[in-house]
């Protein structure tokens, strides 16, 4: 599974066309706009809701209900996903997980999102997970996990043996001259690690 996440505080003027681009050839999209009001949020995720592919708002289950799109994407941190899908019962849940989880923290999640795998500009000064950290997460995780943080297509194949679901990917994607071809060599590279 491959799937892009747009951070809009970091985003480029041009993030729409890119985000239409890698619609098409990515599972999903993340949309994370923490620093926008929930309006400025909910305006972002309606815009969002019409792109092919589906699209999971960070942090706000309530705003990514009410805009229409299929999931959230909850921090660490943040309500707890059987919260969710106790109102939201056919949401696309995942959790961002920096490590092995309570089961009983992440259930009812469809999926977790592990990182930082590699380095990566959003965490500077923070040292890489890594592949051996990540395994020892999908060991012992109830639901599949994604990866996060430096992904590239360059990058993956140190996953093999991992064990993950997929790969998220941010800046290899949206900041690409070409986010299209990015996501199908990102896409290629994977296929190649996990076969």
């Amino acid at each position: 599974m491959i799937v892009a996440l747009l951070d809009y505080g970091r985003a480029p003027a041009d993030w729409w066309e890119r985000a239409r681009a890698l619609s098409t050839e990515v599972d999903a999209l993340i949309l994370r706009a923490k620093q926008e009001s929930a309006g400025h949020q909910w305006e972002l995720s309606v815009q969002a809701a019409a792109l092919p592919c589906p699209v999971w708002l960070a942090d706000r289950a309530d705003v990514a209900r009410a805009a229409g799109l299929a999931g959230v994407h909850l921090p660490e941190d943040g309500l707890w996903p059987r919260a969710v899908r106790a109102w939201w019962p056919d949401a696309h849940i995942s959790c961002a997980v920096h490590a092995v989880p309570d089961p009983r923290r992440v259930e009812g999640a469809d999926a977790l999102i592990f990182g930082h795998l590699f380095d990566t500009r959003s965490k500077p000064g923070l040292p890489p997970r890594g592949a051996a950290a990540a395994r020892a997460v999908v060991e012992r995780a109830p639901c599949p996990v994604l990866g996060i943080g430096g992904v590239r297509a360059e990058r993956v194949g140190e996953l093999t043996g991992s064990g993950l679901a997929g790969v998220v990917a941010a800046d290899a994607l949206f900041l690409a001259d070409d986010p299209a071809a990015a996501a199908r060599r990102l896409r290629q590279a994977w296929e190649a690690a996990v076969s």
